[in-house]
């Protein structure tokens, strides 16, 4: 394994994570970036550049980095949000495709 190509797989790895969460945070459809990640790391670990650990782990640190709390942290807050406007009969919170109400 080259070492730099590990090192450039990782930079370009966070870049791309950066540019989903930060898709997600400004509410804007990330399903294109989503699914290049995807094929980007699957790629990285067929050519042993990276283990699902490690990139599960470089995901937890720019998720934090972006929204300032770790993955398992943010999805209970969405839970909430379903909730509360269901309690509140909110239904226009429902109106958003769940696939955008979930990233």
């Amino acid at each position: 394994m080259n070492y730099a190509q590990r090192e450039l797989f990782f930079i370009n790895s966070k870049q791309q994570f950066s540019d989903i969460f930060q898709a997600s945070k400004a509410d804007k459809d990330n399903t294109d970036l989503r699914l290049r990640t995807q094929g980007f790391i699957h790629a990285g670990e067929l050519l042993a550049l990276c283990s699902r650990a490690e990139v599960q782990q470089l995901m937890e640190q720019v998720h934090q980095d972006v929204f300032g709390v770790s993955i398992a942290e943010r999805k209970p807050k969405e839970q909430t949000r379903r909730q509360q406007a269901l309690k509140l009969g909110d239904y226009d919170y429902f109106d958003e495709p769940a696939f955008n109400r979930l990233r």
